[in-house]
């Protein structure tokens, strides 16, 4: 575990014996903030501390001051912060298993060195117990602060939604902007694909430094450099979730990495990679996205038979969908006849506005940008059915927890249509949206919930696509056509990203 520590001036000698009690137990130190000086004020030293939290760049901090009161007060000013101060070994290690406190606040002039050790030590050694008490009683803290920010992003939460990010970039860790995004905007989780981080590692000079010391070490594999490069991000972005993971029970708080999207038709290799990334990445809510292609099916039950989670993308119909809701469930099947525990979670991915740019010439103008919604909504009806029922019951007793129908792109292609369109027509109860940076500043500035999904819009949903086919579309083969359109994309995106790689390799080479 990555261990933060900060102090102001009356702390200072504290420091190294603290941070040897924390290196005996295996742990990193990373000393942040003001280290020289007669005087450095408390809430220079804790906005440093909890800067390098809030960045998923440490797990936990201890925080030193004369009193341990004022870095306290400066520290749960800040996002994601749960920073609690004692003097005994009991709350040191009471405060992470109950309440997930990840700053520990020490006075130093309170406290005899000595003490000081034992309490840290406890404080380390401790983690939150994800008993229903703690979770319940940490989810109204989460609650709480929520209710901070009131804005439309919170409504969407208050339907059951849950509203994961759907992009990422080292200087969003960097410079806090997650963590308030966490904080004030409601967002639960992240995905990420490679066309995000094409254009991350493209367009900045973020990811240099580390292609130009992979390059100099010895590393010429693009798809190595690349994967090195994403689990730096996404295992920072999974700790700043890791609350949220918990406090949900495991079924929130995730971040995805995708395997090559050129092994979607190749079920054995995607089994290999999938199962690889997952344990190179080694954090319990990153998720492996894995395409639900009719040979990624296989793959899927198989990696989840392993117990790793899944988010199954490139999903657009309703017949699609159910393969990949079935996959899912024989590896969970598979994985309790093996005696394995059923705490493994999927979300199942269906892209919405693909639907609608690709259908947009072929239909009348009565019927233009409705059929995205409603294919969506009839995945959501088959949701319900699928996980529902004795079969299911029956991995439910076991621990088994239900596949997320998440809502993926969408963004607005329409001009026409209001910049938060998809959200507000596809906010329903258990379900995800993933949702673009753009998208969700907009819907956080001027979106509105409407309502949730109900057996009325499925209905709707039944007749939508009906007119369409009568209007001459072949509903069922645009479903067809748009995941292998949407393969081939991806296809493209990767080598996009791969050639990035090189011509940064090339251009820092001759720099």
């Amino acid at each position: 575990m990555h261990v933060a520590m900060a102090s102001d001036h009356a702390g200072r000698p504290f420091m190294e014996p603290l941070a040897e009690v924390a290196r005996s137990l295996g742990h990193e130190i990373h000393f942040v903030g003001p280290l020289t000086g007669d005087s450095v004020d408390y809430p220079l030293a804790a906005e440093a501390l909890c800067r390098e939290i809030g960045s998923g760049r440490s797990e936990r901090g201890i925080l030193l001051c004369g009193s341990g009161a004022g870095v306290t007060v400066a520290a749960n000013k800040m996002p994601l912060i749960r920073a609690s101060s004692t003097e005994n070994i009991y709350t040191a290690h009471q405060m992470v298993e109950h309440d997930a406190v990840n700053v520990i606040t020490l006075g130093a002039r309170t406290l005899g060195v000595e003490p000081a050790k034992e309490i840290v030590a406890a404080y380390l050694k401790a983690e939150f117990t994800g008993e229903e008490r703690h979770r319940r009683r940490l989810g109204e803290v989460l609650r709480i602060a929520r209710e901070q920010h009131m804005n439309p992003m919170y409504d969407l939460h208050e339907t059951g939604q849950r509203i994961w990010l759907d992009y990422i970039r080292r200087d969003i860790l960097d410079n806090g902007t997650l963590a308030r995004y966490i904080e004030e905007l409601s967002v639960t989780g992240l995905t990420s694909n490679p066309s995000i981080f094409d254009k991350a590692i493209a367009d900045t000079d973020l990811y240099d430094q580390e292609i130009r010391s992979l390059r100099a070490s010895g590393t010429t594999d693009r798809e190595e450099i690349f994967f090195t490069l994403a689990i730096q991000d996404l295992k920072r972005a999974a700790l700043l979730f890791k609350t949220i993971w918990d406090v949900s029970g495991h079924t929130d708080g995730c971040c995805s990495l995708e395997v090559s999207p050129l092994l979607a038709n190749d079920t054995k290799t995607t089994i290999q990679q999938g199962d690889a990334l997952f344990k190179r990445a080694a954090s319990p809510n990153l998720m492996i996205k894995v395409p639900g292609t009719p040979e990624g099916a296989p793959a899927i039950e198989e990696l989840i038979s392993r117990g790793i989670n899944i988010n199954v993308t490139l999903l657009f119909s309703e017949a699609q969908y159910r393969r990949a809701a079935e996959a899912y469930i024989n590896g969970l099947e598979r994985r309790a006849q093996a005696g394995e525990p059923l705490d493994n979670f999927s979300v199942a991915s269906v892209f919405v506005s693909r639907w609608d740019k690709a259908a947009m010439n072929d239909l009348p103008e009565n019927l233009k940008d409705k059929l995205g919604v409603a294919a969506s909504v009839q995945c959501l009806r088959a949701f319900h059915e699928i996980f529902s029922g004795p079969r299911w019951e029956a991995l439910v007793a076991k621990g088994a927890k239900p596949q997320k129908l998440l809502f993926a792109s969408t963004s607005t292609k329409d001009p026409s249509l209001p910049d938060t369109f998809y959200i507000s027509a596809l906010a329903a109860d258990e379900t995800v949206n993933t949702i673009p940076e753009k998208t969700l500043l907009a819907f956080a500035d001027h979106g509105e919930v409407t309502g949730s999904l109900g057996e009325s819009d499925m209905a709707a949903a039944d007749e939508t696509i009906a007119r369409c086919k009568a209007a001459g579309l072949d509903v069922d083969a645009l479903g067809e056509r748009l995941q292998i359109e949407g393969r081939d994309a991806f296809n493209k995106s990767w080598g996009d990203l791969m050639d990035a790689i090189d011509e940064k390799s090339q251009d820092l080479q001759s720099a």
